[in-house]
């Protein structure tokens, strides 16, 4: 069991695991990860197959009629469904050091956390919200340089095909400073997740929920071209 503050009660598994990585752009979790898993997969076994732009679409629409994200209201399988009775969401705002636990809501099946406007090359699903909107949900406008990331959720394939071609905004779920994911153990075998495109099948132990911290790192990375040395 862990505390709010991230420390643990009582001993942990010997087999307990710990990875780190850095994203840009974004992370995400859930059926949106898994299509793209599917498609590296595939890239990776023949890729003669993902060969330019309209294949790779082609492919893409396929692993995702395929993994069922149209049709998740008439599949039984748990790990098409919903994401709030499988994954805890906490946040810290700006200038806290508590975290808020932050409801999940039943239709969404894929949670994005969002630095910069650029998912799935180039979409800003956040979208650009009005001054009254953002009130009413206690939001600030996006910057790229505000230390806050902008937390989304992809319902299904329907949603999420009108969110990519910027016909609807994705469903608007908070924006923090730092993100705590748990996923509770013994529902899911594997969890699918992706940062900045590049997507992985984590394994999930069946007794102890798998955490994902997500904060800002204190030194920024910088490219200097061969002129500025």
């Amino acid at each position: 069991m862990f505390r709010q503050d991230g420390t643990a009660e009582g001993e942990l598994s010997e087999t307990v695991c710990c990875f780190d990585g850095v994203f840009y752009n974004y992370f995400s979790i859930g059926m949106d990860a898994q299509v793209a898993y599917g498609f590296h997969q595939l890239r990776d076994e023949k890729p003669f197959l993902a060969s330019g732009p309209l294949s790779n679409k082609l492919i893409y629409a396929g692993y995702t009629c395929k993994q069922g994200w149209f049709f998740t209201q008439c599949i039984s399988d748990p790990e098409l469904r919903g994401l709030t009775n499988i994954i805890r969401l906490s946040i810290k705002k700006m200038d806290s050091s508590e975290w808020e636990h932050i409801p999940v809501p039943s239709s969404v099946r894929a949670i994005v956390a969002l630095n910069l406007h650029n998912y799935a090359s180039g979409r800003n699903p956040w979208g650009n919200l009005k001054p009254e909107y953002l009130e009413k949900k206690g939001f600030v406008e996006a910057q790229s340089d505000d230390g806050l990331l902008e937390i989304f959720g992809l319902k299904q394939g329907w949603h999420a095909s009108l969110v990519m071609v910027e016909l609807i905004s994705a469903k608007h779920i908070a924006q923090a400073a730092a993100i705590r994911l748990e996923i509770k153990g013994g529902q899911w075998r594997d969890a699918y997740m992706q940062m900045d495109g590049e997507p992985w099948k984590q394994p999930l132990s069946t007794e102890y929920s798998t955490f994902v911290d997500i904060k800002r790192v204190p030194y920024p990375s910088m490219i200097i071209s061969g002129a500025d040395r």
